[in-house]
Protein backbone atom coordinates (compact mmCIF):
# COMPACT_ATOMS: atom_id res chain seq x y z
CA UNK A 1 0.00 0.00 0.00
CA UNK A 2 1.25 3.43 -1.10
CA UNK A 3 0.18 6.81 0.31
CA UNK A 4 0.63 9.96 -2.63
CA UNK A 5 1.94 13.22 -1.93
CA UNK A 6 1.78 16.75 -3.04
CA UNK A 7 3.84 19.15 -2.04
CA UNK A 8 2.35 22.26 -2.73
CA UNK A 9 4.12 25.77 -2.43
CA UNK A 10 2.09 29.42 -2.17
CA UNK A 11 2.84 32.31 -1.90
CA UNK A 12 0.97 34.37 0.70
CA UNK A 13 -1.28 37.36 -0.46
CA UNK A 14 -2.21 38.34 3.83
CA UNK A 15 -0.98 38.03 6.99
CA UNK A 16 -2.65 34.94 8.44
CA UNK A 17 -2.51 33.53 12.26
CA UNK A 18 -1.98 29.43 12.90
CA UNK A 19 -4.82 28.56 13.11
CA UNK A 20 -6.79 30.39 10.76
CA UNK A 21 -4.76 29.08 8.07
CA UNK A 22 -6.76 26.20 8.10
CA UNK A 23 -9.90 27.71 6.74
CA UNK A 24 -8.40 29.24 3.82
CA UNK A 25 -6.18 26.02 2.82
CA UNK A 26 -9.31 24.08 2.78
CA UNK A 27 -10.92 27.03 0.44
CA UNK A 28 -8.46 27.17 -1.59
CA UNK A 29 -8.65 22.95 -2.54
CA UNK A 30 -12.49 23.38 -2.41
CA UNK A 31 -12.45 26.18 -5.21
CA UNK A 32 -10.03 23.51 -7.46
CA UNK A 33 -11.89 21.30 -6.97
CA UNK A 34 -15.17 22.75 -8.93
CA UNK A 35 -12.88 22.87 -11.94
CA UNK A 36 -13.47 19.27 -12.21
CA UNK A 37 -16.55 17.52 -12.62
CA UNK A 38 -15.72 14.52 -10.43
CA UNK A 39 -13.99 16.24 -8.08
CA UNK A 40 -16.83 19.00 -7.53
CA UNK A 41 -18.78 16.12 -7.15
CA UNK A 42 -17.47 14.47 -4.29
CA UNK A 43 -16.65 18.22 -2.92
CA UNK A 44 -20.42 18.32 -2.95
CA UNK A 45 -21.55 15.00 -1.18
CA UNK A 46 -21.49 14.30 2.59
CA UNK A 47 -19.27 11.64 2.49
CA UNK A 48 -15.22 11.01 3.27
CA UNK A 49 -13.23 12.71 0.72
CA UNK A 50 -10.15 10.56 2.05
CA UNK A 51 -7.35 13.25 1.57
CA UNK A 52 -5.83 15.44 4.28
CA UNK A 53 -3.40 18.07 4.42
CA UNK A 54 -1.17 19.98 6.95
CA UNK A 55 -0.52 23.25 7.99
CA UNK A 56 1.69 25.90 6.45
CA UNK A 57 5.45 25.43 7.27
CA UNK A 58 7.70 26.51 7.90
CA UNK A 59 5.92 27.99 11.33
CA UNK A 60 6.09 31.70 12.57
CA UNK A 61 7.30 32.14 16.17
CA UNK A 62 5.14 34.72 17.03
CA UNK A 63 2.39 31.79 14.79
CA UNK A 64 1.67 34.62 11.99
CA UNK A 65 2.49 33.70 8.52
CA UNK A 66 3.49 36.71 7.14
CA UNK A 67 2.83 38.48 3.78
CA UNK A 68 4.69 37.49 0.51
CA UNK A 69 6.09 35.16 2.30
CA UNK A 70 6.73 31.35 0.79
CA UNK A 71 5.13 28.35 2.41
CA UNK A 72 4.36 24.94 1.75
CA UNK A 73 2.16 22.47 2.97
CA UNK A 74 1.38 18.74 2.38
CA UNK A 75 -1.47 16.87 0.83
CA UNK A 76 -2.30 13.52 0.91
CA UNK A 77 -3.96 10.77 0.19
CA UNK A 78 -4.45 7.00 -0.63
CA UNK A 79 -6.02 7.13 -4.28
CA UNK A 80 -3.82 7.65 -6.96
CA UNK A 81 -6.48 8.95 -9.21
CA UNK A 82 -7.84 11.73 -7.06
CA UNK A 83 -4.25 13.01 -6.03
CA UNK A 84 -3.13 13.53 -10.33
CA UNK A 85 -6.55 15.20 -10.26
CA UNK A 86 -6.09 17.75 -7.33
CA UNK A 87 -2.63 18.28 -8.45
CA UNK A 88 -3.57 19.44 -11.73
CA UNK A 89 -6.56 21.49 -10.54
CA UNK A 90 -4.67 23.02 -8.31
CA UNK A 91 -1.71 24.31 -10.33
CA UNK A 92 -1.28 28.08 -10.23
CA UNK A 93 -4.92 27.65 -8.21
CA UNK A 94 -5.37 31.04 -5.90
CA UNK A 95 -7.88 32.90 -3.60
CA UNK A 96 -7.23 36.11 -1.26
CA UNK A 97 -4.96 34.43 0.53
CA UNK A 98 -3.33 32.02 -1.11
CA UNK A 99 -1.21 31.64 -4.48
CA UNK A 100 0.14 27.90 -5.54
CA UNK A 101 3.43 28.67 -7.34
CA UNK A 102 5.24 24.71 -7.23
CA UNK A 103 3.78 20.96 -6.76
CA UNK A 104 5.53 18.21 -6.69
CA UNK A 105 4.09 15.18 -6.39
CA UNK A 106 5.85 12.51 -4.19
CA UNK A 107 4.85 8.18 -3.47
CA UNK A 108 5.51 7.01 0.14
CA UNK A 109 5.31 3.26 0.78
CA UNK A 110 4.19 1.12 3.67
CA UNK A 111 6.31 1.32 6.82
CA UNK A 112 5.98 -0.17 9.82
CA UNK A 113 4.05 2.17 12.55
CA UNK A 114 4.88 1.30 15.81
CA UNK A 115 3.50 5.09 16.90
CA UNK A 116 1.09 7.76 15.21
CA UNK A 117 1.54 10.95 16.38
CA UNK A 118 -1.41 13.78 15.19
CA UNK A 119 0.23 16.48 14.13
CA UNK A 120 -2.85 18.64 14.08
CA UNK A 121 -5.57 18.55 16.34
CA UNK A 122 -8.04 15.70 15.84
CA UNK A 123 -11.69 16.36 15.75
CA UNK A 124 -14.88 14.46 17.52
CA UNK A 125 -18.13 15.69 17.18
CA UNK A 126 -21.49 14.83 17.83
CA UNK A 127 -25.28 15.71 17.48
CA UNK A 128 -24.71 19.19 19.81
CA UNK A 129 -21.08 20.16 17.76
CA UNK A 130 -17.37 19.66 18.63
CA UNK A 131 -16.83 17.68 21.62
CA UNK A 132 -14.68 18.02 24.64
CA UNK A 133 -13.65 14.88 25.93
CA UNK A 134 -11.96 15.75 29.12
CA UNK A 135 -9.84 12.55 30.07
CA UNK A 136 -12.44 9.73 28.61
CA UNK A 137 -9.77 8.52 26.05
CA UNK A 138 -11.38 4.63 25.82
CA UNK A 139 -14.44 6.45 24.11
CA UNK A 140 -11.66 8.45 22.31
CA UNK A 141 -10.44 4.80 21.32
CA UNK A 142 -13.88 3.77 20.23
CA UNK A 143 -14.37 6.76 17.99
CA UNK A 144 -11.25 6.41 16.14
CA UNK A 145 -11.91 2.60 15.41
CA UNK A 146 -15.26 3.00 14.25
CA UNK A 147 -14.30 5.95 12.16
CA UNK A 148 -11.17 4.01 10.80
CA UNK A 149 -13.24 1.15 9.94
CA UNK A 150 -15.78 3.00 7.69
CA UNK A 151 -12.67 4.89 6.39
CA UNK A 152 -11.76 1.38 5.53
CA UNK A 153 -15.20 0.16 4.03
CA UNK A 154 -15.64 2.90 1.70
CA UNK A 155 -12.17 2.85 -0.47
CA UNK A 156 -11.84 -0.98 -0.09
CA UNK A 157 -15.42 -2.29 -0.22
CA UNK A 158 -15.01 -4.65 2.81
CA UNK A 159 -15.69 -4.76 6.56
CA UNK A 160 -12.80 -4.52 9.02
CA UNK A 161 -13.76 -5.19 12.56
CA UNK A 162 -10.00 -5.26 14.54
CA UNK A 163 -8.89 -3.23 17.41
CA UNK A 164 -5.86 -2.28 15.95
CA UNK A 165 -5.01 0.04 18.89
CA UNK A 166 -2.49 -1.13 22.02
CA UNK A 167 -2.43 2.27 23.91
CA UNK A 168 -3.38 6.01 23.76
CA UNK A 169 -2.05 9.02 25.28
CA UNK A 170 -3.65 12.61 24.85
CA UNK A 171 -0.76 14.89 24.77
CA UNK A 172 -2.43 18.75 24.84
CA UNK A 173 -3.60 19.77 28.69
CA UNK A 174 -6.63 21.80 27.42
CA UNK A 175 -8.69 21.61 24.27
CA UNK A 176 -7.08 23.65 21.30
CA UNK A 177 -9.61 25.62 19.23
CA UNK A 178 -9.57 25.80 15.75
CA UNK A 179 -11.56 28.69 14.07
CA UNK A 180 -13.86 27.92 11.12
CA UNK A 181 -16.69 29.42 9.42
CA UNK A 182 -16.80 31.92 12.63
CA UNK A 183 -16.85 29.49 15.17
CA UNK A 184 -14.23 27.58 17.10
CA UNK A 185 -13.59 23.36 16.77
CA UNK A 186 -12.03 21.71 19.51
CA UNK A 187 -9.80 19.42 19.13
CA UNK A 188 -7.30 17.14 20.66
CA UNK A 189 -3.78 15.79 20.05
CA UNK A 190 -3.05 12.27 20.65
CA UNK A 191 -0.31 9.55 20.84
CA UNK A 192 -1.51 6.26 19.55
CA UNK A 193 0.16 3.14 19.78
CA UNK A 194 -0.02 0.20 17.37
CA UNK A 195 -0.82 -3.42 17.05
CA UNK A 196 1.94 -5.22 15.05
CA UNK A 197 -0.36 -7.34 13.30
CA UNK A 198 -0.72 -6.94 9.21
CA UNK A 199 -4.60 -5.94 9.68
CA UNK A 200 -3.63 -3.72 12.88
CA UNK A 201 -0.97 -2.12 10.21
CA UNK A 202 -2.74 -1.42 7.52
CA UNK A 203 -5.31 0.55 9.30
CA UNK A 204 -2.72 2.80 11.02
CA UNK A 205 -1.25 3.25 7.63
CA UNK A 206 -4.82 3.87 6.25
CA UNK A 207 -5.46 7.14 8.95
CA UNK A 208 -1.84 8.25 8.28
CA UNK A 209 -2.99 8.57 4.96
CA UNK A 210 -6.03 10.00 4.97
CA UNK A 211 -6.60 11.36 8.61
CA UNK A 212 -7.69 10.25 11.86
CA UNK A 213 -11.42 11.07 13.17
CA UNK A 214 -13.33 13.58 11.79
CA UNK A 215 -13.05 17.02 9.61
CA UNK A 216 -9.48 15.66 7.98
CA UNK A 217 -10.82 17.68 4.80
CA UNK A 218 -9.99 20.75 6.36
CA UNK A 219 -6.63 19.57 7.72
CA UNK A 220 -6.55 17.67 10.54
CA UNK A 221 -3.71 14.97 10.30
CA UNK A 222 -1.54 12.22 11.65
CA UNK A 223 2.31 11.90 11.37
Amino acid sequence: MNYYNLKIVALLKQDLDNFSAYEKISNLISLSMLKDNNLKQIHEQNTYKNYVFCNLYPIEKDSIYKKNNIYTFDLRGIEIEKILKLKQVMNNAENDYLKVIQIIFQTNQQREIKKLITLTPTIITTEKGDYDIKDNLEFVKQRILANTQKKYKNIFKDNVNIDFIKDIKKTNVKPIKIPYKNINILGNKFELFINEDKMSQDLAFLILSIGCLEKNAIGFRIL
